[in-house]
């Protein structure tokens, strides 16, 4: 599709915004969908193209959260490979299924979070030993990765959920892990997506152009603020998230 100068530096914009929430907690692609869909792109052709500036922004927010101390590769790069292994499966699935009952079950799952956000802040500002097996938090992160491969829209949640539930990490450590995990399962994505046609590069471009700025400030601010800001920044958008997936579907 051709674009005008305007509508690319507007897609710039979305992308520094999405990289900035996604960098924090999640919820940028739930922005970044409509925004394509509204400027004329199919929704397969959205997700696909959504991939790129999802892959360059975990990139840059990993490399920054690891200049600030805060990523630990040894418990990343496990959980990465089975989520990695789950988004092939997931990123078939895209191409052909209808997401709108989809959307409602993730909203559901979503809102769920939201109110532990709220109401159990010791759940995820803490870090402790994960009483799971090991077998059973990569079957997690399998899972996690299927969705994840199949729309992006909120997997940020459910990774946030998995690091700290299932792990047993704090939000801050966690968000730097979700960006490791999310730019490897990102990488296979995008090339399905790409081989099937289903990639705009010079929109996913000034997209990933936006989503890597975004992506340094959102990690600065999360060093910063600590894991606090994180919870409350989180439950707000999962909220509008959720409510904006029901709406979709109405």
């Amino acid at each position: 599709m051709d674009y005008s100068t305007l509508s690319m530096a507007v897609i710039f914009i979305i992308g520094i915004v999405a990289g900035f929430f996604n960098t924090i907690g999640g919820g940028g692609t739930l922005l970044v969908l409509p925004f394509l869909t509204f400027m004329g792109m199919d929704i397969a052709l959205a997700n696909g193209t959504n991939r790129l500036g999802v892959l360059l922004q975990s990139g840059t927010a990993a490399v920054e959260y690891g200049r600030k101390k805060v990523l630990d590769l040894k418990t990343a790069l496990p959980l990465a490979l089975f989520s990695t292994i789950g988004s092939v499966a997931g990123t078939f699935l895209a191409i052909n299924i209808d997401r709108r009952y989809l959307n409602l079950a993730v909203a559901a799952a979503i809102s769920f979070m939201a109110l532990l956000l709220i109401f159990r802040p010791a759940m995820w500002e803490t870090r402790r030993e994960s009483k799971l097996p090991r077998f059973a938090i990569f079957a997690v992160f399998f899972a996690i990765g299927v969705y994840g491969g199949f729309i992006q829209a909120g997997v940020g949640f459910f990774l946030s959920w998995g690091l700290a539930v299932a792990v047993g990490v704090d939000l801050l450590r966690g968000n730097a892990i979700k960006m490791v995990i999310v730019g490897s399962y990102n990488i296979i994505s995008l090339a399905i997506f790409y081989k099937s046609g289903l990639v705009d590069i010079p929109v996913g471009l000034a997209l990933a152009g936006g989503s890597m700025v975004g992506a340094v400030l959102g990690a600065k601010f999360a060093v910063a603020k600590g894991s606090s800001w994180i919870r409350w920044i989180l439950a707000v958008v999962i909220i509008i998230s959720a409510s904006k997936m029901v709406m979709d579907v109405f």
